[in-house]
């Protein structure tokens, strides 16, 4: 590990230096003044990256609003249709298994669905390592030791100046994706990998935290000065266009339980960062944007320690991608703590790591999950984690790992012969197009604990901790008395919110089918169940397999929110739960259907 060469920093410079510069260069210390507020951490203010910032002699009570450049400003103004996080630590050249593969080869893979015609992909994040072990030459961290990716090296090929060259030659933005807390693992990709450094400043790291060798915690001055010297190596070896901060990668990231009061750690991590690349940017004559991936609400950031209104109101960030494992997001929130300002957003939906129920999902459900987010006002759609290699491109990437061609084709997601995730970068970044296009609006469901896990208590992100399903439709199920209640024993309804971006009233004549889909468990009778839909009631559903269909008229549809309820009449003698599982609603367009 290289970590030596940081702690032999902290040895020349001492700890107070590092933490009051962040580990910046001569040139730029010169220009920097430290501004300590009592009992938080320093806060550094530079006049180095543009002529136009506030010295330090103008502020002496509180941190200057970082001013950006015009030009800065356009680089922001960038069209991003669709942003992906896109994680190539799997496949070739990745892992122990030695691969043929060239890095052409690897190229023409990793771009082809980004490269396809028609593809609405602008801006593509890469990452290839969890930020602890690294996939590029480094002086500052060892490098992951896969086969073929060390021969790769051997040959001259550096992988990221590779990814940035391609990416530029294609007309698509190049970011890093850096995972603040990276989960590590060994060659065989399956084992924990041991962090020497870790394991010698165990004070380094979140108590309890739920990863074997241990997680960051951003309190420590330290951990976030190794952060910052990580970044500057990148930032000044390749031409890229930002860093992306990945929070979701993995938290919790400060004390479990202080996470909010601890919260100016992380906005000095974050001003750090971005005083770093403002420096770099002035070098090199261009822009360097910050994005950073967080929880999807306002309050579930402030639940992980990220005061990310402070981040907004001092220029710190440029772009938020919103949520991971989202179908609903707080965009509203986030607008309102951006209005007037320049940061972008991006509400981002995680394939892999989704919703309960909605892992293998079709071109439908994608396309009402982004259509709902243009309507409310999103800047642009974020991926993360699709298969972002037409099918076709499989067996160069991961060989004989996963069996014979045709089950490693059956891998990627596929609707009519095609990639659906190939498809969704022709579609997802069109409003305008998508307003054609057939679709299924879903409301989100909690964390999906299949894997077992649960820190719903410890953190925030990557849980969907406040949406609504799976509900329990009656308190009388469990034993609740409420014979004395309001109600004379009948349980409350139910209210839940399902978004529908498609204004169906408007072309009522284009509309071939529309349909409420309820999934339920506990063999709910459709006489002691009533349902209505923006307080109209509805009757006669058809009821197949647990689901409840239900036919609606265009004029029952709002645009944007509606508004289901759902009432248990059961008397409260009734032993069995009933849980609606799942709320959808079809819309199902005449003639054809456009994408392909």
């Amino acid at each position: 590990m290289r970590d030596d060469a940081f702690m032999m920093g902290l040895q020349r410079h001492g700890v107070s230096m590092l933490l009051v510069l962040g580990l910046l260069s001569q040139a730029q210390a010169h220009n920097t003044c430290t501004l300590i507020r009592a009992g938080q951490p320093a806060a550094v203010i530079t006049a180095a990256a543009d002529p136009a910032y506030t010295t330090p002699e103008q502020q002496v009570t509180q941190v200057a609003k970082i001013r950006l450049t015009s030009k800065h400003i356009k680089a922001v103004n960038r069209r991003r249709r669709i942003y992906v996080n896109n994680d190539v630590g799997y496949g070739a050249p990745m892992g122990s298994t030695i691969s043929p593969i060239t890095p052409e080869q690897w190229i023409e893979a990793r771009f082809s669905a980004f490269s396809q015609p028609g593809s609405q992909v602008d801006c593509v994040g890469w990452c290839l390592d969890e930020g602890n072990i690294v996939a590029y030459p480094s002086k500052i961290l060892t490098q992951l030791q896969y086969p073929t990716l060390l021969r790769w090296q051997g040959e001259g090929v550096d992988i990221v100046k590779l990814i940035v060259k391609e990416s530029h030659r294609r007309n698509i933005e190049a970011f890093w994706e850096y995972r603040i807390n990276g989960a590590d693992r060994e060659t065989d990709l399956g084992t924990p990998a041991r962090i020497p450094l870790k394991d010698q400043h165990p004070e380094w790291l979140v108590d309890g935290g739920w990863w074997g060798p241990g997680l960051w915690n951003y309190a420590v001055p330290e951990v976030r000065a190794r952060g910052v010297t990580i970044l500057r190596e990148l930032a000044e070896n390749y031409d890229l266009d930002g860093i992306n901060l990945d929070c979701g990668r993995h938290p919790p990231f400060l004390p479990i339980g202080q996470q909010w009061e601890q919260r100016e750690a992380m906005t000095d991590f974050v001003r750090q960062v971005r005083l770093m690349l403002q420096e770099v940017a002035k070098r090199r004559g261009r822009p360097f944007l910050l994005s950073v991936r967080v929880a999807d609400t306002v309050p579930g950031c402030h639940f992980d320690g990220l005061d990310i209104e402070t981040w907004v109101k001092q220029n710190l960030v440029d772009m938020i991608i919103i949520g991971t494992r989202s179908i609903q997001v707080d965009l509203a929130g986030f607008r309102e703590i951006t209005r007037g300002s320049h940061v972008k957003l991006y509400p981002c939906i995680d394939q892999h790591h989704s919703p309960q129920f909605y892992h293998q999902v079709g071109i439908e459900y994608l396309r009402g999950i982004a259509a709902n987010w243009w309507h409310q006002g999103a800047d642009g759609v974020a991926t993360f984690n699709f298969w972002n290699e037409l099918p076709e491109m499989a067996p160069r990437l991961v060989g004989d790992a996963y069996g014979d061609d045709d089950y490693r084709r059956s891998l990627w997601p596929m609707s009519g012969g095609e990639s659906v995730h190939a498809r969704a970068y022709r579609e997802l970044g069109d409003p305008a197009g998508l307003a054609r296009l057939d679709k299924v609006f879903v409301v989100a469901r909690r964390y999906d604990d299949r894997n077992g896990w649960d820190g719903r208590w410890d953190y925030y992100i990557n849980a969907n901790p406040q949406v609504h399903l799976p509900a329990l439709l009656s308190a009388d199920a469990l034993g609740i008395d409420t014979s004395n209640h309001a109600l004379h024993g009948r349980a409350n309804p139910d209210w839940i919110e399902i978004d529908v971006a498609d204004d169906v009233g408007a072309q009522p004549g284009r509309v071939e089918r529309l349909q409420l889909r309820l999934l339920f468990t506990g063999n709910p009778s459709s006489t002691s169940i009533r349902v209505k839909f923006n307080g109209v009631e509805l009757r006669d559903p058809t009821v197949e397999q647990g689901w409840w269909t239900f036919t609606l008229t265009p004029q029952q549809m709002a645009v944007g929110r509606n508004l289901l309820t759902i009432r248990d009449t059961r008397p409260p003698a009734t032993a069995n739960l009933i849980i609606l599982e799942k709320v959808e609603v079809h819309v199902k367009y005449q003639g054809k259907q456009n994408g392909k």
